[in-house]
């Protein structure tokens, strides 16, 4: 089935395209952008915004199933219209978050000498009183110092030196994107696999809405994590392990992809990327432990949407004992992948859900980071999070009103719940075939 983009249950080996289907596809996805774009803001419409969010994800599904032998004529139609709609959602108001505005901040404070993570140029801080404006405004928690590593810093200083407002950032992340598919393309081409599979991260409704729409950062590291499997599938660790760090440098969720490939690198191929990681870092090295304070803060005292986290929690009875135990579990993870020398996307996959399912947070955007692993093979139980873990927004109404930041039991159940029955099904089905024969 490596020619069938994301839904190989629904599509036989012999299924001609449905070029129908796929047209209303693209006009049902188009009709939920041409919304988002015009509406903006989602934040107090979370019930409306889930209803077109219901239609899109009713559109691609449909789309992964009439794309298959798509042509080339037709792959490049699909993919222009899909960067069209991101065109058209990156003026728009954020859709589901402020994030972006923190971006815009710790930029322009660079530009004005500043260092977004120490203590005395936090977003609170009197100094930058000149500089609050729209974006400071509407800034979440102004009281911490920068969480994201140091390349992501840079690339914000270099945008908001362009052109300082969100509309910036989002179309820095949207030419990240394009630059992740370009490789990918070349991924699939090199391991046999259809070029129409990259539908399955082109047309995401939650790439459109958590990239184009809300600004997040993840394309960044993205990118350079497809750059560093196209260049271990190049037979280029070097060039792999310097990739890596500048996607650790960007987010710092490749590393546990770095770890879960370890056995591919060498020593000498390790030097040039601390080399890179280290000169990243110098330039905001005065700001000391103030690199990671606001991330330990976040990982001590946050905590939204888990899953074995919670259960790891109510065991060892404390948040830190269950954070340390996590960390502890993906380590053993990845060492075992690295030891077997697990394919690089298996590992990726294995260790990305882990991830999800042992941290403490797990935002809708942090799903982004199961696309690329889901061009590249099937996984219909992750890709069909990639599509429930919407309903995480469920939390605004409440919250609102006063309510707690956290999710309701029964919302975790349908985001979770799709993902766990069919990572179950073929368990089953293999129970099933054991019972029929030895009867």
């Amino acid at each position: 089935m490596a020619g069938a983009p994301g839904i190989p249950w629904l599509v036989s080996e012999h299924r001609a395209p449905r070029p129908l289907a796929l047209s209303l596809s693209g006009l049902a996805l188009s009709a939920s952008v041409a919304y988002w774009a015009w509406s903006g803001d989602q934040t107090h419409h979370v019930h409306r915004h889930l209803g077109v969010w219901a239609l899109a994800v009713s559109a691609y599904l449909l789309a992964l199933w009439a794309a298959r032998d798509l042509g080339q004529r037709g792959l490049n139609v699909a993919l222009g219209l899909a960067f069209c709609w991101r065109l058209a959602l990156v003026p728009a108001v954020p859709l589901l978050s402020d994030d972006v505005y923190r971006s815009v901040w710790e930029g322009r404070v660079q530009l004005h000498g500043g260092n977004p993570y120490a203590w005395a140029d936090r977003p609170e801080s009197e100094r930058w009183r000149p500089l609050r404006d729209d974006s400071w405004e509407r800034m979440n928690h102004r009281d911490y110092t920068a969480v994201y590593p140091p390349l992501w810093q840079l690339a914000m200083r270099a945008v908001m030196s362009i052109y300082a407002a969100p509309i910036a950032v989002k179309l820095f992340l949207v030419a990240c994107e394009a630059l992740a598919l370009f490789a990918l393309g070349a991924l699939c081409a090199r391991r046999g696999l259809a070029r129409e599979r990259l539908l399955v991260w082109a047309w995401s409704p939650l790439a459109l809405v958590e990239i184009a729409g809300s600004g997040h950062n993840e394309p960044l590291g993205l990118l350079f994590v497809v750059l560093a499997l196209l260049a271990l599938d190049t037979g280029r660790p070097a060039a792999a392990a310097v990739l890596v760090a500048l996607g650790v440098q960007s987010k710092l969720i490749p590393a546990l992809f770095a770890a879960g490939w370890a056995r591919r690198f060498r020593i000498w191929h390790l030097l040039p990327a601390a080399l890179v990681a280290a000169a990243l870092v110098w330039p905001f090295a005065s700001a000391g432990v103030g690199l990671w304070r606001s991330l330990v803060a976040l990982g001590r005292f946050w905590r939204f949407n888990e899953t074995l986290f919670g259960a790891l929690a109510a065991l060892l009875g404390t948040h830190d004992a269950a954070s340390l135990a996590a960390h502890g579990l993906l380590a053993v993870l990845a060492a075992v992948l690295a030891w077997r020398r697990a394919d690089a996307v298996t590992a990726g996959l294995v260790l990305t859900t882990a991830w999800l399912l042992l941290s403490a947070n797990v935002l809708p955007w942090y799903a982004l980071w199961l696309l690329p692993w889901l061009v590249l093979r099937e996984a219909p139980w992750a890709l069909a999070f990639t599509l429930t873990c919407g309903l995480a927004y469920l939390v605004y109404p409440p919250w609102l009103l006063g309510g707690a930041w956290q999710v309701a039991p029964w919302v975790r159940a349908c985001e979770y719940g799709p993902a766990l029955i069919l990572a179950l099904a073929p368990l089953g089905r293999r129970w099933s075939q054991g019972r029929s024969e030895t009867r």
